[in-house]
């Protein structure tokens, strides 16, 4: 599914740019930190789940870090090898990495596509430092999944873009999460809600602009990157239009800001650190 119907098929490798930080006040307007790839530190050991365009690995190698991502997308392939990444390209497996060799793995918009989670993140953990082979305590996985007790998915009902499906698969409360935690083997160190603002957009653009029955609609054709880039031969379609409106106005930036605040944001990032 993901290399047929997802959209990184179309995108040209030779524009390819790897991410790049906001100023501090654009980056808190915009809620980079619902990134996983934000919370990790320079000069470190990294593995990006769910790696998509390779934006994330670029940008930690430009940062120091020994990068590497693994993708269920074909189309990942073409950017990896075209730029040099590390890159695997099918479902995560802890064998095709040595134990305790990572200090982070991210799983950013991973956690809800999962059939098992748990075996997943269990799984994860073989990867990831131990305590006593970590200068900082143990390897952290840091996850941004999507929040069900959003105040969005209770405004948008069944047109939230949260649900997603046939790609969602999973759901889960801050409650949940916590559970997940303690059945894989680590410890919470941080559970907010952290939403970057360009989703609101996304969903408002995908609720009020007409579409044919039968068309893929999918926030996916807007959030190609972590920059809100689209493709330049969907620019012309309305709902696209009125997304980069949105995307540039910043018109929900600051109402995302108070949602993330106050607990009701889209999305859910948590930073778990290896028992």
């Amino acid at each position: 599914m993901y290399t047929n119907y997802y959209k990184r098929g179309d995108l040209d490798v030779e524009n390819y740019q790897p991410y790049r930080r906001k100023n501090w006040f654009l980056s808190w307007l915009d809620g980079e930190s619902g990134g996983a790839y934000y919370h990790v530190p320079r000069n470190v050991r990294v593995l990006d789940i769910g790696c998509g365009y390779c934006e994330t690995l670029g940008y930690h190698q430009n940062r120091g870090c020994e990068a590497y991502g693994c993708d269920a997308d074909e189309n990942t392939r073409k950017i990896a090898e075209r730029h040099g990444f590390r890159v695997k390209i099918g479902l995560f497996n802890s064998d095709d990495y040595e134990r305790n060799y990572f200090d982070y793995v991210t799983m950013d918009h991973v956690l809800e596509h999962l059939v098992d989670p748990v075996a997943t993140i269990r799984d994860v953990a073989k990867v990831l430092k131990s305590p006593d082979s970590s200068d900082s305590g143990g390897g952290r996985l840091v996850m941004v999944s999507p929040s069900p007790c959003s105040l969005s998915r209770y405004c948008f009902g069944n047109a939230w873009s949260g649900w997603h499906l046939p790609f969602h698969r999973q759901f889960f409360t801050k409650k949940s999460l916590h559970l997940l935690a303690e059945k894989t083997g680590f410890v919470v160190e941080k559970m907010v809600s952290a939403t970057q603002s360009a989703i609101l957009c996304a969903n408002w653009a995908l609720f009020v602009t007409p579409h044919a029955p039968g068309k893929r609609r999918s926030n996916d054709a807007f959030l190609r990157g972590k920059n809100g880039d689209v493709i330049e031969e969907d620019q012309k379609r309305l709902d696209v239009l009125f997304y980069l409106f949105l995307l540039k106005s910043r018109v929900f930036a600051l109402p995302m800001r108070l949602a993330d605040a106050l607990g009701v944001g889209d999305w859910d990032l948590m930073i778990l650190r290896k028992k």
